[in-house]
């Protein structure tokens, strides 16, 4: 354990080290932008050492707006995550950077370094059990990641509720497609599988594109009767272009993620009516872009 005042290229050379964790993971608890601790070409340099090491940058704020920080739009968007907590959960007085075995606690004036494998795994599992906790900041910067979703619709056909998720991807292949469209284009391919949908109680579905094609994932639920505490049966089908499609395997933890969401959200609501008729899930901020699909 050491602690010392702090210069900046203290401050500097702990960021660095960071940027090379032999974990490939860093947590920070964030008071302030980097550049306020050092020169902004310092904090640029860091910037691009991260995202050619691959190191995955998860950051707790007290900010609930997040202004621009950097012009290196592939290091925000490639490795960074966010989430905001409210100081009543969390009050972050002094920065606190956690990798490798590696606890530094900072500030201009000060800095603190713990080297404990244990007490590291410790404020791992605290930083983790807060992100949980967190909530998607607010961003004043576009933010892209490799995979997105814009919200999600809700449409009604013959009395059936279809919950659709848009795939970022989506845009390039239902591109010419109204709102009124894509339900008909779904409400087509129901009525020509109406026996397999014929005793669905809800439905989640994706579109997305491959190749300029019109894909969509539709999953079908309904009532399980073989043990209700397990939640709804379940069962999906992919169609391309609106026809079934058996050559494809279903192969996406963004899809997994979001069916989670749904169906964590489906049991803490006191029915199933309150799930279907109230606000979709939150998903995690890494695979949700908060933008309407048809806006």
């Amino acid at each position: 354990m050491r602690l010392k005042k702090a210069s900046e290229n203290d401050l500097y050379e702990i960021s660095l080290k960071s940027s090379e964790a032999e974990e490939k993971e860093v947590f920070i608890f964030e008071k302030g932008e980097m550049a306020d601790l050092f020169s902004k070409i310092k904090a640029e340099k860091l910037r691009n050492n991260f995202l050619k090491n691959n190191i995955k940058v998860k950051q707790i704020t007290n900010i609930p707006t997040l202004p621009k920080f950097t012009e290196n739009d592939e290091f925000v968007n490639k490795v960074m995550t966010f989430r905001y907590v409210p100081k009543d959960i969390f009050s972050i007085e002094n920065e606190i950077l956690i990798f490798d075995n590696i606890i530094a606690i900072y500030n201009k004036k000060e800095l603190l370094i713990i080297e404990d494998k244990k007490f590291a795994v410790n404020q791992k599992q605290l930083f983790m059990n807060i992100w949980d906790q967190g909530q998607s900041p607010n961003l004043g910067f576009e933010y892209k990641p490799n995979h997105s979703f814009y919200k999600n619709l809700d449409y009604y056909i013959n009395g059936l509720q279809i919950i659709v998720w848009p795939d970022a991807d989506a845009k390039e292949s239902y591109k010419d497609f109204s709102k009124q469209q894509l339900r008909e284009y779904i409400k087509n391919i129901i009525l020509l599988d109406k026996d397999y949908y014929n005793n669905a109680t809800y439905i989640i579905a994706f579109i997305w594109s491959l190749k300029g094609e019109k894909m969509i994932d539709i999953w079908k639920f309904n009532d399980n009767h073989v043990d209700d505490r397990s939640g709804p049966l379940s069962d999906v089908k992919v169609y391309r272009e609106g026809k079934f499609c058996n050559n494809l395997g279903l192969a996406s933890g963004n899809t997994l993620i979001v069916l989670g969401c749904e169906e964590k959200l489906r049991r803490q609501s006191k029915n199933l009516k309150s799930y279907l008729n109230g606000h979709g899930p939150k998903l995690p901020l890494e695979i949700m872009n908060g933008k309407d699909f048809f806006g």
